[in-house]
């Protein structure tokens, strides 16, 4: 069955044998389906600017299918389209962003008014949901490596309106004085993309068992480091599109056992194509107890 899979849908061997030992093989042809048709667009409603029910009367006055998401925010698209071509583009009315990962903002419940950090924000579009749901009250330092991709966060904030993202160029080893502590942080993490295969078809031929030791490694630094920036009884969300164990469950518990006073409070896991990306999200609380450096 796994060397069926890999012919038929064009994945790697090693990748296969992963997946063989925790799907069978109905599970395994769905997700081969899944991943290598184009992917659905989903957008995410900007609140501030407009509500769900107008964006989707202008885009059926513009001949373009589109209905409700589960998510009070999302509209799903019946067939693809250029995006800047979108009505209410222009205007600040939506971004593009899947169910899945509108999730990990909403899991966060960021409130008006309090001090949020973003870890890993470029290109922005979780970063300018958080501020959403914050009512663009309150602040939120949007940090990332490449000066380059904090460009794109400026930019998207300033299409929606966004006037609360502080953006912060830090150094890779993430060593950098943060002007923490903050209330809640969100670190959605470099990871594998397995749950994004349909949208970065060549991620499985660049990925490697070798590269997810590596990125495991990242995984756990960059979330020691954001756990390191909340305030008492913070939370944070800890997020990937990957839908690895080593790269969600076993990151997340490698973490809070070394920080007793860590509580996972909830967890969101996502099966690729039900109905959008797979990925993970984990709502991790400060208790007031860890012995947590900062």
């Amino acid at each position: 069955p796994r060397g069926y899979f890999a012919r038929a849908f064009s994945f790697p061997d090693w990748l296969a044998v992963r997946w063989r030992q925790r799907f069978d093989f109905d599970e395994l042809c769905r997700l081969g389906f899944w991943f290598n048709q184009p992917p659905r667009m989903c957008l995410r409603v900007n609140t501030l600017r407009t509500t769900r029910a107008k964006l989707i009367d202008a885009l059926s006055a513009a001949g373009i299918g589109a209905h409700p998401g589960a998510i009070d925010e999302a509209v799903w698209l019946d067939v693809s389209a250029r995006v800047e071509s979108l009505p209410g583009y222009c205007e600040g009315w939506f971004v593009v962003q899947d169910e899945t990962a509108m999730a990990a903002a909403q899991l966060l419940a960021p409130r008006p008014g309090e001090r949020v950090l973003d870890l890993c924000a470029a290109p922005g579009t979780k970063t300018t949901h958080l501020a959403q749901l914050m009512n663009n009250e309150g602040t939120i330092v949007a940090t990332d490596v490449r000066a380059e991709r904090l460009e794109r966060v400026t930019e998207n904030a300033a299409r929606l309106g966004i006037e609360i993202i502080e953006p912060v160029l830090i150094r890779g080893d993430g060593q950098d004085a943060l002007a923490g502590p903050f209330d809640a942080v969100l670190v959605d993490v470099p990871c594998s993309n397995t749950g994004v295969l349909a949208k970065r078809p060549e991620a499985r031929w660049r990925l490697q068992t070798r590269v997810l030791d590596e990125l495991t490694t990242l995984q756990q630094r960059l979330l020691s480091l954001a756990v390191s920036q909340l305030t008492a009884g913070g939370r944070l969300v800890y997020s990937t599109c990957s839908i690895e164990p080593e790269e969600n469950t076993q990151v997340v518990a490698a973490v809070v056992e070394r920080h007793p006073g860590l509580r996972v409070n909830a967890e969101n896991k996502f099966d690729p194509g039900r109905p959008g990306d797979g990925g993970y999200q984990a709502l991790i609380v400060e208790t007031g107890g860890s012995e947590i450096v900062r």
